[in-house]
């Protein structure tokens, strides 16, 4: 029994003193000279819920969170909104991390609506921005960030997207991924964005 005790405490300690390895670049990448080049989230231009515009300026020198949803949705998006919650609260005093959730119902999210729904989930610009803006736009940046976001006239509420949360440095790389309902799944993530602080800010 003494034997098991040690060699426990032994695995504990070993384990401890292992450093985290750096979370990798998810981004598609090739080499360049000898060097891998990764894609980069793409330029942006959107409106948030106080009707500003949210920019890639808007996130220089800060890690941020990003999501799709809409207002109406019927199906994963109050889930997904309680959990993007979580961060904001988790990160509220942390002005290095920022939020944005895309709507993929431009039509019916006017900034009247995002607005309201802001207020509804007692959060603030520009911690955490719901945008709206130019429709193919808004469909077409959920494929840099590794997200499905379609019409689908079958689909609860008109489209067809999934629970994703993405996870962008301060180089505009992608660096962590979850599954938005899936509560631990969001615990991780949330030490991956502690992680990435760390190892962004390190120097600062």
């Amino acid at each position: 029994m003494r034997n098991i005790l040690f060699f426990s405490l032994i695995f504990l300690f070993l384990t401890s003193c292992v450093e985290r390895q750096p979370l990798k670049i998810l981004n598609r990448g090739e080499e360049v000279n000898g060097e891998m080049v990764h894609e980069k989230i793409r330029d942006f231009s959107f409106t948030n819920q106080d009707s500003i515009e949210v920019t890639n300026k808007t996130f220089e020198g800060k890690i941020y969170v990003s999501n799709n949803f809409f207002t109406t949705c019927p199906s994963i998006c109050p889930t997904t909104s309680l959990h993007m919650g979580r961060i904001y609260d988790k990160f509220l005093n942390d002005d290095r991390v920022r939020m944005i959730s895309h709507s993929i119902d431009v039509r019916t999210d006017s900034v009247p609506v995002l607005k309201r729904y802001a207020e509804g989930l007692e959060i603030e610009a520009p911690k955490w921005n719901l945008v709206t803006g130019n429709e193919e736009k808004i469909l077409a940046i959920a494929y840099d960030y590794f997200s499905n976001a379609l019409k689908d006239e079958t689909a609860p509420g008109g489209f067809d997207h999934d629970d994703l949360f993405v996870l962008i440095d301060k180089d505009r790389h992608i660096r962590s991924l979850c599954h938005g309902t899936d509560p631990e799944d969001v615990d991780r993530f949330m030490k991956d964005i502690e992680f990435l602080l760390k190892s962004e800010y390190s120097q600062k």
